[in-house]
């Protein structure tokens, strides 16, 4: 339970930080400014619930990442189908951003892994 309330916490929080950035967007006149924001929103909200995984210590590290993969599918994946960020008119546009979607989720998991590594030496030392 403690770790569902932490990442609703975290969730909520940015949400409403998008949730702001929406209103500002409204007050400016901007209506696609407070889409996109919604929709930055709904995905740092996704991010924040299931930042929680990696904290699961009885979880093999194999596990956390499949979990990772197979929630960022069910919440992040289908918001950037629905926003109308990338273009999905046929079957080979949706297989385009599904490949993009792995693509870049590879590249940033990568990322922080040589990012935490790089910390945990400096940490180290």
């Amino acid at each position: 339970m403690a770790f569902l309330k932490r990442g609703l916490v975290r969730g909520v929080t940015w949400f409403a930080v998008f949730g702001v950035l929406a209103g500002f967007q409204w007050w400016s006149g901007n209506q696609d400014g407070v889409t996109n924001m919604l929709v930055y929103g709904g995905m740092a909200f996704f991010l924040g619930l299931t930042s929680v995984i990696y904290e699961v210590r009885r979880w093999s590290f194999p596990k956390q990442i499949f979990i990772h993969w197979a929630t960022m599918h069910v919440t992040i994946l289908p918001l950037v189908i629905f926003s109308g960020f990338l273009p999905v008119t046929s079957l080979q546009d949706a297989l385009v951003t599904y490949l993009k979607f792995n693509v870049s989720g590879l590249i940033l998991f990568t990322l922080s892994r040589i990012l935490l590594k790089i910390r945990r030496q400096v940490k180290a030392s």
